[in-house]
């Protein structure tokens, strides 16, 4: 058989006369074999329904599905467009038109949010508000990042911290212990039954994560010194003496609620210089000041206010 008539013999592809997928009218997901897949629009899932619809040659290569979609009613799109691939070294295509039949439901996800389903509690808390702002960063993006079916029921601001009613409690799990690798701090799990299902117990988890009161880089006073946290690990934190040549502190995150954190840090100016004999632009105060620089220094230094004191920081 010759390559012309080959060609006119064998199609490429087979395509059923209509495209029919059922898409969630709240967020667009698709409904796929084993669950929902995630979609920007309607149009997207249309595009991903009608690419997952044909059955391909066997021995095809190469195979390629282009078409344009129109919108004929917020139900129905109709596609035109080819189908190609290269099937015994000879090139095949074919043209379609076809209509994709859209069936709008409530994906699972979506569901479970508008009947306020939650299968476990996020409490975060912390005397600090701006650790407690990097913690609910961090929940809000790990809620965006992940699957559709992770979700918040609600979420909001309580005394003391912030409270997240979550959709997984496998995955509230790992986000307390996520949070913790990153900020540090303690958590515990309690749970309580609130039904019976098919002869098991239905219960309901809560996470506490308390959060240090300090976060790495930070600096605060402590015996008339000022340390840099260095880095936060779990229930303990290691600070590095910034003002003074001692060695490195690491106390319990507790032990720390009660040292003064110094907010604003300027950059100091050297004058003069001979050895490690320094004079010093107070950047608080403008006046010069007299300074012995430490043994290991590379030559930058900054500068914290605490009351009428000014320490020098440094690097």
């Amino acid at each position: 058989m010759c390559h012309a008539c080959f060609a006119a013999a064998y199609n490429p592809a087979e395509l059923p006369q209509a495209v029919q997928f059922i898409c969630c009218r709240h967020c667009s997901a698709r409904e796929v074999p084993g669950g929902w897949e995630l979609h920007d629009s309607s149009v997207d899932a249309a595009e991903a329904a009608l690419r997952g619809a044909p059955s391909w040659a066997n021995g095809l290569v190469g195979n390629q599905l282009e078409f344009e979609l129109r919108k004929l009613d917020p139900h129905r799109f109709r596609a035109s467009g080819s189908a190609s691939g290269t099937l015994d070294g000879v090139a095949l295509e074919q043209q379609f038109e076809r209509d994709i039949l859209l069936e709008f439901r409530a994906c699972t996800s979506c569901s479970r949010q508008a009947g306020g389903y939650y299968e476990a509690t996020l409490q975060l808390r912390t005397p600090r508000q701006v650790v407690l702002k990097a913690a609910v960063a961090r929940v809000h993006a790990a809620l965006e990042e992940g699957a559709p079916e992770f979700f918040a029921t609600e979420d909001g601001p309580v005394r003391g911290g912030h409270d997240f009613q979550l959709s997984s409690t496998d995955r509230a799990r790992a986000l307390s212990r996520a949070l913790l690798l990153a900020l540090g701090g303690e958590v515990k799990e309690s749970s309580s039954l609130v039904g019976r299902r098919e002869g098991r117990d239905l219960l309901r988890h809560t996470f506490g994560v308390r959060l240090p009161p300090v976060l790495a880089k930070d600096a605060v006073i402590h015996d008339g010194v000022v340390w840099r946290v260095a880095a936060i690990e779990r229930q303990r934190a290691r600070l590095h003496c910034a003002s003074e040549t001692r060695p490195d502190w690491k106390p319990k995150l507790s032990e720390l609620e009660v040292a003064r954190r110094l907010e604003e840090e300027r950059e100091g100016q050297v004058v003069s210089r001979r050895s490690r004999e320094l004079q010093l632009l107070d950047p608080f105060t403008l006046r010069t000041v007299e300074a012995r620089a430490p043994a290991k220094w590379n030559g930058s230094v900054t500068a914290v206010r605490d009351g009428g004191d000014t320490f020098f920081l440094w690097k």
